[in-house]
């Protein structure tokens, strides 16, 4: 046998040292690539959750599988080179409205259409579009939106509003409707003619709106609603216009008035009371809440927030 002079085990020591630094080098590279994957995980989730939050904080309350009725409320519309305000919105404004809605989802329906979606429990979001008082601008401006956007609208008029328009020859930016134009736009299938009252929308004598006044008789506000309902009905008979709705002027009502409105017949009431509605029976089109299309909130998904957040 041959003698190695103890070069031999120097040498497998030598070997046996260089195979353990390369394993201690790759259970360090393993490591060092175990946390980055990690780490990258990590932000790639808080990322995600960033951009969730930014999104919910802009999107509209809005509670899945339920009919959710988002009515909004209008008053005049005016020319686009005419200013804006709480109560007057533009002819290009209403239609960015239309397309943002549509865009966001929200499904055009008249008074019919919202029966049956409670009938049958169609889960969704549905919008209505009113317009107060029945001005003259809604009369010449609304229709061709209608037709172009494919949506329906509800327009509520006011019977002595309607008379004094009768009387003058001229159309001015706060015109109302005259019982002729109004006998013609409500022929259009988009357009359903609403109940605003035929001598209550004022605020006098301890009254607002229909509301009844604090210490009056019962009977008497009862007469005296009935009458004045009575009233607009048959004039709107007259032109062949089948009242149906009750908007609440100044969106003030009380519980004489909503049973005074469901013995003479009406299907739905509508309010001034700003939130998102919650359909689930036929009753729940009583007391309507509809949200103010003021021009500062800009677009629609910020008034919805707006109301959303509102305390």
């Amino acid at each position: 046998m041959a003698k190695n002079n103890g070069k031999l085990p120097l040498f497998i020591l030598l070997i046996a040292l260089i195979m353990a630094l390369c394993l201690v080098i790759g259970a360090s590279n393993k490591s060092i690539t175990t946390k980055t994957v990690k780490f990258d995980n990590v932000s790639i989730a808080n990322e995600q959750t960033t951009n969730d939050s930014k999104d919910n904080e802009h999107a509209p309350c809005v509670k899945s599988g339920k009919i959710e009725l988002l009515c909004l409320m209008y008053q005049n519309i005016v020319a686009d080179n005419q200013a804006e305000n709480s109560y007057e919105v533009r002819v290009s404004t209403i239609e960015k409205d239309f397309i943002e809605l549509k865009d966001m989802g929200y499904k055009c329906v008249d008074r019919g259409d919202l029966l049956e979606v409670i009938k049958y429990k169609k889960a969704g979001k549905y919008v209505m579009i009113t317009f107060d008082d029945g001005f003259y601008g809604v009369y010449k401006y609304v229709p061709t939106l209608l037709k172009r956007y494919n949506m329906n609208c509800v327009i509520s008029v006011v019977g002595e509003f309607m008379e004094k328009a009768d009387k003058q020859n001229y159309k001015t930016r706060c015109s109302y409707m005259n019982s002729k134009e109004v006998a013609t736009i409500a022929k259009n299938p988009r357009v359903e003619i609403a109940h605003h009252s035929y001598s209550l929308h004022h605020i006098k004598n301890g009254m607002k709106g229909v509301k009844i006044a604090k210490g009056e008789n019962e009977f008497i506000y009862k007469e005296r609603m009935f009458n004045d309902t009575s009233k607009l009905e048959k004039k709107m008979s007259g032109l062949g216009v089948k009242l149906n709705t009750y908007c609440y002027p100044y969106g003030e009502y009380c519980r004489q008035s909503e049973n005074v409105l469901k013995e003479l017949g009406y299907s739905m009431t509508m309010t001034c009371n700003e939130k998102m509605n919650i359909l689930d029976n036929k009753n729940n089109l009583q007391l309507i809440g509809r949200i103010n299309r003021a021009a500062k909130y800009g677009n629609i998904k910020n008034l919805i927030n707006k109301t959303c957040n509102k305390k």
